[in-house]
């Protein structure tokens, strides 16, 4: 099995798949590999209302 790509990004979490979105957008093949098989989407699961927000300041001490 043969796979075309630019960039390999390991880890599908937030940051992974935002990375892969950005390059894959500025016209770079790209490849996400992840371990773990994401979980199936249920309609009827409880509403989660969890946040997050990457910027330059949530790395800044």
């Amino acid at each position: 099995m043969t796979y075309d790509t630019d960039v390999i990004i390991s880890g599908g979490g937030m940051v992974g798949a935002a990375l892969a979105v950005a390059l894959s957008q500025a016209g770079l093949a790209v490849t996400v590999l992840e371990k773990q098989q994401p979980l199936p989407f249920a309609a009827d699961s409880a509403i989660d209302l969890r946040v997050s927000s990457l910027n330059l300041r949530s790395s800044v001490g």
